[in-house]
């Protein structure tokens, strides 16, 4: 009896491990049913508001918005950065949850720069000027996104496979969105720079 005590202790903490990660998992999966109905809620949208509570009308006033829902802070207690989207950037990646796969997760958060002239150089130094919220993968890895950008709550695709095409030249389905007037590089796959998942998954 004394040799099966150490074996039964450790199916015991194997059992309960086993048992503490699947109650995450389903936790994780409820709170992205609930940040993707938010932003699914506010598509269109001009003013964020949800509730009795009001968002910034900008990028990361929407994620802000839809992660709420979760009841999950993007930015933690001390934010640091210029930019709402800069302190979401930080704090993720305080917490190691940055990544650049060019397949992310629905619930993820995508990361631009230079979609605008912020400091009004003509140069393109501008960082952390854009974040979107994947809503899901196609077959073919282009990327549907949901953001506010042109004043409104919208949907745009980004394929990162492709990052140069705004269309696929077979089908003509949209790869890429314009996400910046101008010359150079526009499209969404140009000017992403990295993705962030708030959601333990």
């Amino acid at each position: 009896m004394r040799r099966l005590l150490p074996l039964l202790l450790l199916l015991v903490l194997v059992s309960g491990c086993a048992t503490a990660r699947a109650a995450a998992r389903r936790q994780a999966e409820r709170d992205l049913d609930r940040v993707l109905a938010q932003a699914l809620m506010l598509l269109g949208e001009e003013r964020l508001r949800v509730g009795g509570s009001s968002y910034r009308s900008d990028c990361s006033g929407f994620v802000t918005a839809a992660y709420d829902a979760a009841e999950l802070d993007l930015v933690g207690p001390d934010p640091r950065g210029r930019s709402g989207t800069e302190q979401i950037f930080r704090y993720l990646k305080s917490r190691g949850r940055i990544h650049a796969d060019k397949r992310p997760r629905p619930g993820d958060l995508a990361f631009f720069h230079n979609t605008v002239d912020r400091n009004g150089n003509g140069l393109r130094d501008d960082r952390f000027t854009h974040i979107a919220l994947v809503e899901k993968v196609n077959d073919d890895g282009t990327i549907q996104l949901m953001h506010f950008a042109s004043g409104k709550v919208k949907r745009d695709v980004m394929n990162l496979y492709h990052p140069g095409d705004a269309r696929d030249p077979a089908t003509g389905r949209p790869r890429n969105s314009f996400l910046r007037r101008g010359g150079g590089k526009v499209l969404t796959g140009q000017l992403f720079f990295k993705f962030g998942r708030p959601l333990p998954r």
